[in-house]
């Protein structure tokens, strides 16, 4: 195991790496948490590591059996669905705000659209996803709303997971891509009615095929 380490100042970011090792699906849902090996793969105490891992535990993110082990936590479909339900509702209605403004953001995006075209054509899942909330970010940032961002991001992290399996489906990647562009082009357009359309399909997390994805990855998923 070698975890894609995240720094503060010259500190390994304890929390933040496990966080983003298992939102990112470095850190498999189900799996066993070895705190020696972990402390010993970043080069901390274990103290860190568990505290680390009980603010994660509260994000849903591990689960931890008092003498049994501490795991990583399966997905669960409903908080998954509870979560991108959140997303849209919000997400929506800072996208109305900027469209009744008519305000073009192509300039604002047009790099983090770069590399979300550079992953699509690599079909890099993860490096995809990571623009993806970048864009996102950029349009929260632009209705000064950082805030609430900030907010849904943290528990984002356990829909993260489900995305990434979502995003292996043929086609998935493209669309999602060109999907942004259109918002995009509704926004600066002041098409509402396309706009609402579009975010309709994007954040459609009812019309997921569920199945698929469960059969693929049964043993990554609450029973």
């Amino acid at each position: 195991m070698e975890l894609e380490k995240v720094y503060t100042g010259n500190k390994v970011d304890v929390y933040q790496t496990l966080k983003n090792a298992i939102q990112y699906l470095a850190l498999m849902p189900g799996s066993t948490i070895n705190e020696q090996e972990l402390a010993s793969e970043l080069g901390v105490s274990r103290t860190p590591i568990r505290e680390a891992l009980i603010r994660l535990s509260s994000e849903t993110l591990i689960d931890i059996y008092p003498q049994k082990g501490t795991y990583v936590s399966r997905i669960d479909f409903e908080f998954a669905n509870e979560v991108a339900y959140m997303r849209h509702i919000l997400d929506t209605e800072i996208c109305l705000t900027l469209c009744r403004e008519r305000v073009d953001l192509h300039d604002a995006v047009d790099e983090i659209l770069y590399f979300m075209r550079a992953a699509v054509k690599k079909k890099n899942v993860i490096e995809y996803l990571k623009k993806d909330q970048e864009f996102h970010k950029a349009l929260f940032a632009y209705g000064k709303h950082e805030l609430i961002w900030d907010i849904i991001s943290t528990s984002r992290a356990h829909y993260n997971r489900f995305v990434i399996l979502d995003l292996q489906l043929d086609g998935k990647l493209e669309n999602s891509y060109q999907q942004h562009c259109d918002i995009l082009d509704s926004i600066a357009s002041g098409d509402e009615k396309k706009l609402l359309e579009i975010l309709d399909v994007h954040h459609d997390h009812t019309g997921v095929d569920y199945e698929m994805i469960q059969k693929n990855f049964p043993e990554y998923f609450e029973a």
